[in-house]
């Protein structure tokens, strides 16, 4: 295995390179951006992967009638109203899949993703969707932004106050359920414990000290913000373990939450955390000295020395040799939303642009992504999935009794377009997909170009035989040419493009049921 964090060569990625950076960078892609970065090197690809893009429009009142707000505007910053808490919920989590299935050739949404899981707050808690929407679009804006700032933002965020009982924090009556997932779980870690409910990297003094420190914030319904209240805030010196210098924090009103923020960003450790995080998500969960000693530490120190900005830590590992190091590819088990958001866009499926249509199937697509144990929006816990920290499972956890036959059936239903929502119904269009390959008469080169599209890996010649004995069942070559040249000549006779279709998709459905097609 090649430990180096030295970037590849500047020479075109090839589909190889292409495809194994899209798969860890995006969630699912077409072929044209397949065959668009593979003529580009690592740094021109990482240039548009790392563009900051547009903040997309709010989403909107669709679902039903909503008192305050009309059909097809924003209710974000309506008043928030309990008769229709679940259509507004049902409004974001729709809206957020529609932001999947549309991304760009960006890492924004997929940072999006590690930020929710990072910072996860779970929507039925929070309860109001105004507040949950205020969580969702601080993440987005800062994606790809400063990490320290982030945090900052997260500790006075309407969504986190009100999920972690921040509002519950008074003088007097301190609460200590953020302090403590903000050290444990969103900045510095644990580490070794090193006596009753002391741990290397904090003690449980440091939890009390750091609740005191964050007394005070409140919630303001009417304009859907937080806001300091210093009758409720802790004014008395604060000081910390030895772990951080015996520190002190004096009363700083309503920016003494941001001493507690440097406190922690003081410490390399925080960026190690981070950085480890970032590793296990865009790459393997597994770790070793060669990769802690060369990958981990020196990317720690990257991002320390760049006062938390994320970009230059995401570009120095993504175009690294360790990165595209082959062992790596295809080693890592799809979420449910790159199986199921990965997929649509790989077949390229066309979503209605029908304002109420597109909603429904947004939301049905939000189910499918729940039925297989990932619910957008509503992390397990605030610890995020298990899948991505649970050891030694990891990544397999994604894959089980339940799941696994999920995933197949979502596979049938889209290839046989038994999805419908206000009597339209979806389907790839699998003739498009033959005709956007390089030679779609010749059966070899069409099968190659299928699994280069939807497989991380390459396949044996004894299931590419087999894949191609579904287009030709026991025939030569020659007889796919003659068919598919047939319809291309009579493009308008429906006989002859059905005859193709019904090929086409049992060979797909064959692709999309091999063991690879779950991997990355």
């Amino acid at each position: 295995m090649n430990y180096s964090l030295d970037a590849i060569d500047d020479s075109p990625l090839g589909i190889e390179r292409a495809r194994h950076l899209l798969n860890r960078t995006l969630s699912g892609y077409n072929r044209k951006t397949l065959e668009d970065f593979a003529i580009l090197n690592i740094h021109e690809a990482l240039d548009i992967l790392t563009l900051q893009g547009n903040i997309p429009d709010p989403p909107l009142q669709v679902f039903n009638e909503d008192p305050n707000v009309a059909f097809g505007e924003s209710w974000v910053d309506a008043s928030p109203d309990s008769t229709v808490r679940f259509v507004r919920k049902k409004s974001l989590r729709s809206w957020w899949t529609g932001l999947l299935l549309n991304q760009e050739a960006s890492l924004r949404e997929k940072m999006v993703l590690f930020w929710h899981n990072h910072f996860a707050v779970e929507v039925d808690v929070v309860s109001i969707p105004a507040y949950y929407y205020d969580y969702v679009s601080l993440i987005r804006e800062n994606a790809l932004g400063n990490f320290k700032m982030l945090c900052g933002k997260m500790t006075i965020n309407t969504g986190m106050l009100k999920y972690l009982d921040g509002v519950k924090n008074i003088l007097g009556s301190p609460n200590e359920n953020y302090a403590r997932e903000l050290f444990e779980l969103f900045t510095i870690g644990k580490g070794p414990l090193i006596s009753d409910g002391n741990y290397t990297f904090y003690t449980e003094h440091d939890i009390q000290e750091g609740a005191r420190v964050l007394t005070g914030w409140k919630l303001n319904q009417d304009k859907l913000s937080s806001y300091f209240n210093p009758s409720q805030h802790d004014s008395e010196l604060k000081t910390f373990s030895d772990i951080y210098g015996n520190q002190s924090i004096s009363d700083q009103g309503d920016q003494e939450y941001l001493a507690l923020i440097d406190m922690i960003f003081a410490k390399k450790q925080t960026a190690r955390s981070l950085v480890t995080k970032l590793y296990r998500w865009f790459l393997y969960y597994k770790l070793n000295e060669e990769i802690s000693s060369n990958i981990i530490e020196p990317l720690t120190d990257l991002l320390y020395e760049n006062d938390w900005e994320v970009v230059p830590v995401l570009r120095k590992f993504l175009s690294s040799q360790h990165f595209f190091d082959t062992e790596f590819q295809g080693c890592y088990i799809k979420d449910p939303a790159e199986f199921v958001i990965g997929t649509l866009r790989r077949l390229e499926v066309s979503i209605p642009e029908d304002l109420l249509t597109s909603y429904e199937f947004w939301n049905l697509f939000w189910v499918t992504m729940r039925d297989l144990e990932y619910e957008l929006g509503s992390p397990p816990d605030v610890a995020g999935w298990p899948a991505y920290y649970k050891e030694p499972q990891f990544n397999q956890l994604w894959i089980n009794s339940a799941t696994l036959p999920q995933r197949a059936l979502f596979i049938e239903k889209i290839l046989n377009s038994s999805y419908k929502q206000q009597g339209v119904k979806i389907q790839p269009d699998v003739v498009s997909l033959a005709q956007a390959t390089s030679e779609p008469s010749n059966p070899n080169k069409l099968i190659s170009e299928f699994c280069e599209l939807l497989l991380p890996v390459s396949i044996s010649q004894s299931k590419r035989d087999l894949l191609k004995d579904i287009i030709i069942p026991g025939l030569p070559d020659f007889e796919w040419g003659v068919e598919w040249n047939d319809f291309i000549s009579n493009p308008e006779d429906e006989e002859k493009k059905q005859a193709i279709k019904n090929a086409l998709i049992p060979l797909l459905g064959a692709i999309m049921n091999l063991p690879e097609f779950h991997l990355q």
